[in-house]
């Protein structure tokens, strides 16, 4: 009977432990090489897949995301920063705090389609997940066929504007130096000390009576 009550608890301890176990997520990145870009791709259950790419602040970013088969997933975009800590989260298998952009958010959807203005130059990333995390997303009822489509564009005008303020902030830096050196110039100009009123005259006036002094000692 003891035996029996020893398995019963060793079993009902291997039941508590699997359902606090920690389920682990396994995640892709694939590398955006082009200004257009469309494919579908599988992702498992407890499974995401981003896409990294560059962006400029004046480039925008048309996304279109649609789950072909399965259920529905999460969509994020994410700067660096923000994709690492939701790489923290995912890899601790707990909803902790990260901030993905507004534009590009989308939990528990099969379609999303949205433009992002990307606000400076840096690495992004476009993340599809298929989950239990965050909360209140989708919970993963199996694999997907998720399909992409990335647009991204340049504003040209936006470009030249930004050349013509850059070039007017290095003319406006390069006078402001101009300025502080003049200036510079004229205080050490006004420390220097100034000759004694009348000296010149005082000088000469002796060198006269030494001559004059030395004229008569020769008579």
């Amino acid at each position: 009977m003891k035996k029996l009550v020893l398995i019963a608890l060793f079993g009902l301890t291997i039941l508590i432990s699997s359902a606090f176990a920690i389920i682990e997520i396994q995640g892709t990145i694939r590398e955006i090489t082009s200004d257009y870009w469309s494919e579908t791709k599988k992702i498992g259950t407890n499974e995401y897949l981003s896409y990294r790419f560059q962006g400029v602040s004046t480039d925008t970013v048309n996304v279109t995301i649609e789950v072909v088969s399965g259920d529905s997933i999460d969509t994020f975009i994410l700067s660096s920063k923000n994709f690492s800590d939701y790489l923290t989260m995912v890899q601790s298998g707990r909803a902790n705090p990260y901030t993905p952009y507004s534009t590009g958010k989308g939990l528990n959807l099969k379609y999303i389609t949205y433009s992002f203005k990307v606000p400076e130059d840096g690495t992004y990333y476009i993340v599809e997940d298929n989950s239990y995390l965050p909360n209140n997303g989708g919970t993963p009822g199996g694999s997907v066929d998720v399909n992409i489509k990335f647009d991204k564009s340049r504003c040209f005008e936006c470009e030249e504007a930004a050349l013509e303020a850059r070039k007017s902030n290095e003319e406006a830096a390069r006078q402001y130096e101009e300025e502080q050196r003049k200036l510079q110039e004229e205080m050490n100009k006004s420390k220097e000390p100034e000759a004694t009123p009348g000296f010149e005259i005082i000088f000469s006036v002796l060198v006269m009576a030494a001559v004059f002094l030395s004229g008569r000692k020769k008579i």
